[in-house]
């Protein structure tokens, strides 16, 4: 057969997801989808990777080489993982929180607020949703047709917030991991070979950007909060979620998420504010444990006009502030965890994209 000069650019595939009606169970079971789906403003999309058994033997009486009879592959118990980056959009984020996080609420269809307190993010996903609750996608890889493929039960596993001026141009930037259990192609589920007719609706051309913050503050030595120069701000939410059990297909059954881990840095100027003197005393608050409120804002707080967004944390110093050294004078950069405060959330972020959840 002759060689062919068939060439896909990276910018040729698309990726896409769109909420789940019932847990792991493909949108459209035919293959070719009819509804929209949500595409991702990812530069480079990376194809799922299968995580299967595969086991290669040397059986006795098969000499000194493998046999190719002796392989055993098994798709049942396996996760497919696929990683993503892309500039945060309000949508996308706004959905990417609740695939993390497995909670969210909405007031009025358009501010949407995802919160950890140790009690209501959900510690398993499956059975029944309330309110798009527990969350989870069909994910589509579309190189060209009849390539495609669809994983469903997709959440992430993972999600990282960071916003910095020297990346992106300094807008907010989302990345992470998506997790699914649903490793066992079926027609009802996790496809190969998919050919995604329905609509796909472009990403949005709105986002956040560092210089737009009108709200920085952070407290210092158990003092009201108080202004900062800001820098860049890193948040790294991790929900160690895992498959438990097997369906007929050998697919799971369901995830367990054990923990809730959310830990980042912000690199702030150093200054009156913030500094190694009494009552600024940055390292004074990592040796004594202090919890301290950090507040990052777009918009004048209310979140009710486009654009808004609220990120509020408890944090705690896991080290010894660093020094951010260049010609912009001395900076710190303080590595944190995020922690439950009394009745206080350990993060809670809030923005408005004037889209209900039931879009999703």
């Amino acid at each position: 057969m002759a060689i062919n000069e068939k060439v896909i650019p990276i910018s040729d595939v698309k990726m896409g997801i769109k909420a789940e009606t019932s847990f792991g169970v493909g949108l459209d079971s035919s293959g070719n989808d009819g509804t929209a789906y949500r595409q991702l403003n990812i530069v480079q999309p990376s194809k799922p990777t299968f995580n299967i058994t595969r086991e290669s033997r040397l059986l006795s009486g098969r000499g000194t080489v493998k046999n190719a009879a002796d392989t055993l592959i098994n798709m049942r118990g396996g996760t497919v993982t696929t990683p993503f980056e892309m500039v945060a959009t309000p949508k996308l984020l706004v959905q990417h929180l609740a695939l993390v996080g497995q909670e969210h609420s909405e007031t009025g269809s358009t501010v949407h607020t995802t919160e950890f307190d140790g009690t209501s993010n959900a510690t398993y996903v499956g059975g029944s949703l309330s309110g798009n609750i527990p969350h989870t996608v069909n994910l589509a890889y579309y190189p060209a047709a009849g390539e495609g493929i669809k994983v469903c039960g997709a959440m992430a596993s993972d999600l990282s917030l960071s916003c910095d001026y020297g990346s992106n141009a300094g807008y907010l930037s989302m990345s992470g991991n998506y997790f699914s259990g649903f490793s066992k192609t079926e027609t009802t589920s996790t496809a190969l070979e998919q050919t995604f007719d329905g609509t796909w609706v472009d990403p949005e051309t709105s986002y956040y950007h560092i210089g737009g913050l009108t709200t920085k503050q952070l407290e210092c030595e158990d003092s009201a909060a108080v202004d900062l120069v800001l820098k860049g701000f890193n948040f790294n939410i991790s929900n160690g979620v895992n498959r438990v059990g097997f369906n007929a297909n050998g697919n799971a059954e369901a995830y367990a998420i054990p923990e809730y881990v959310i830990t980042g840095d912000i690199t702030i100027k150093h200054d009156a504010n913030f500094d190694y003197g009494s009552g600024a005393n940055v390292i004074q608050d990592f040796l004594d444990g202090d919890t301290l409120t950090l507040a990052l804002k777009w918009g004048d707080g209310t979140v009710d006009a486009a654009g808004e967004m609220n990120i509020l944390a408890e944090i705690q110093y896991t080290g010894d502030p660093a020094q951010d050294i260049s010609e912009n004078g001395l900076f710190h950069t303080l590595a944190f965890e995020c922690v439950q405060n009394g009745s206080t959330e350990a993060l809670k972020i809030e923005c408005i994209n004037g889209e209900s959840q039931s879009a999703w």
